[in-house]
């Protein structure tokens, strides 16, 4: 029963369209304009950078609650983190279309493997400056972490098998990113300017 609760209040707070939210209080639908992602991504292409600031935090806090939420009950706060990132990915509210994850993701981690957190983010900031491609950037986060956590052992088991199939899901969500990329297409985003 636990198990059930913890994954839907995950869940729950995962379907939470924060930049969408953001954008429309602009006059913006994210579904029409850039990549017609939901996320902080492409809230900040329109927005700047306060809005990608402010759409990545609440994004990520989509994560980082509802695990802490789960801890204090002394439930499994890995399935809490797995229903979260499936909300924000596959949101019911937008046809099964959400964001990419990341953010979602990294208020996971935190709160999981705050170690293997911090090196992963080194590693997604080197690749970002380097080549100013968020998509690149997110996709070596995706691969760097699940490594970083076995090798650390940070975390329980079922902890470090979340983090694998979150690993695996981010990537499943850049998949037109990896096809543009392969293509050379996948534009440059530099955070700090509007589009």
């Amino acid at each position: 029963m636990e198990y059930g609760i913890a994954f839907v209040i995950g869940f729950g707070f995962g379907m939470i369209p924060f930049s969408y939210i953001l954008a429309r209080i602009k006059g913006i639908d994210l579904t029409k304009v850039g990549s017609g992602n939901i996320g902080a991504t492409n809230l900040g292409r329109f927005l700047g950078p306060p809005f990608f600031i402010l759409g990545f935090v609440l994004d990520g806090l989509k994560g980082l609650v509802p695990v802490l939420l789960i801890k204090s009950l002394y439930y499994p706060a890995a399935l809490a983190g797995a229903g979260a990132l499936l909300g924000h990915i596959f949101n019911p509210l937008f046809k099964f279309h959400g964001g990419k994850g990341v953010s979602t993701t990294i208020g996971v981690v935190i709160s999981l493997v705050p170690k293997s957190f911090i090196i992963s983010l080194l590693c997604w900031i080197i690749v970002y400056l380097i080549t100013y491609i968020v998509a690149l950037a997110s996709i070596s986060f995706a691969f760097v972490l699940p490594i970083i956590t076995i090798v650390l052992r940070e975390s329980a088991l079922l902890d470090r098998i979340l983090i694998i199939i979150m690993a695996l899901l981010i990537v499943y969500a850049h998949r037109s990113n990896i096809k543009r990329l392969l293509k050379k297409e996948e534009p440059k985003i530099v955070l700090w300017k509007k589009n």
